[in-house]
């Protein structure tokens, strides 16, 4: 049990700085395109992509768990929609954020699924 607490520790510690780092490498391009829509794109593709591998779960517990959980961040987008001018726009963010994160899943788990 430690041991799988370990690597969870380790891979959120890892996936936050790598978040951390894209941030602020991607500051505010628009109205939809944030650092924190880009977190999520990546770790959407990457998941998916990760899925169709079937790692074992020491890896799962590391790399989905721990650093793409680490990287991505469900509370900054809610924070982002929320902060919105208006109800209109909060629902066009929050619905950008989470088709284009569905359709980054799908296009990881497809390319990796084809091989």
């Amino acid at each position: 049990m430690v041991n799988k607490l370990l690597l969870v520790i380790l891979g959120t510690g890892v996936g936050a700085v790598l978040r951390y780092w894209l941030m602020t490498m991607w500051t505010n391009r628009g109205s939809f395109l944030t650092g924190v829509w880009l977190v999520n794109l990546i770790g959407s593709f990457t998941l998916g992509a990760l899925f169709e591998l079937k790692l074992n779960q020491p890896l799962v517990l590391l790399v989905e768990t721990g650093i793409l959980g680490g990287l991505t961040t469900f509370s900054s987008m809610m924070t982002e929609g929320a902060a919105a001018t208006s109800n209109k726009r909060e629902a066009a963010y929050l619905t950008v954020q989470m088709l284009t994160g569905f359709i980054a899943f799908i296009i990881g788990y497809s390319l990796f699924s084809m091989s």
